[in-house]
């Protein structure tokens, strides 16, 4: 469901529905009115980084609520009521394609899941891992490490303006919510390669702040 919600958000024709409308700035003084759930894709994409959701299910719920709040705001036969239908019927044939294999996801959100200490294999690939993603998504996992285990995060003081991720400061459950979105990072041949084994890089990366 990440590479799902990812790849709608950058989307070219996604602008309206990346962020939260504003309705203020716009002058939109009866958009609340209407609409009693805002939702945007930012919102949908925060909350499966903070392991917000129990199933593929509620996503789903979160994301055609995007489609139709803008369709029940705007006009029929409108440009965002029409752009709004195009994503929807994306989003449900992208859907279709992954709901054979969601039991992996609705896993990796159980509490049970998510609470369990990370094995020493699990650590090692994070590891590998992160050395595998572009700077700017490292970027966005030392965002949420900030965000949510801020200990985690060591600044270097030799004057390179460095960050090292400390992997045994990962509390259990930003570490599981952490590993995921790296692993959603990973190009595709990188995710059906084997794991790594003990002796694959250091237990942290270096990130330029």
């Amino acid at each position: 469901m990440e590479k799902i919600v990812d790849k709608l958000y950058k989307h070219q024709e996604a602008v309206p529905f990346r962020d939260p409308v504003n309705w203020r700035e716009l002058g939109l003084t009866d958009y609340p009115l209407i609409i009693k759930r805002p939702m945007a894709l930012s919102d949908v994409k925060t909350k499966i980084v903070q392991g917000q959701y129990r199933s593929t299910a509620d996503v789903a719920e979160d994301m055609n609520l995007i489609w139709t709040n803008c369709m029940d705001y705007n006009m029929e036969g409108s440009d965002f009521f029409k752009l709004a239908n195009k994503f929807k019927d994306r989003f449900e044939k992208e859907l279709t394609k992954v709901k054979a294999t969601t039991e992996g996801f609705d896993e990796a959100n159980n509490d049970a899941e998510l609470d369990r200490t990370p094995s020493l294999e699990e650590q090692t690939q994070f590891a590998h891992n992160i050395y595998m993603i572009k700077s700017e998504e490292l970027g966005e996992v030392v965002t949420k490490l900030d965000q949510s285990c801020p200990h985690a995060l060591d600044k270097k003081q030799d004057g390179k303006d460095e960050i090292e991720i400390n992997i045994d400061a990962i509390d259990n459950r930003t570490f599981h919510i952490i590993d995921r979105l790296v692993k959603s990072y990973l190009p595709d041949v990188m995710k059906k390669a084997k794991k790594a084994t003990k002796g694959d890089g250091p237990a942290s990366k270096k990130q330029k702040s």
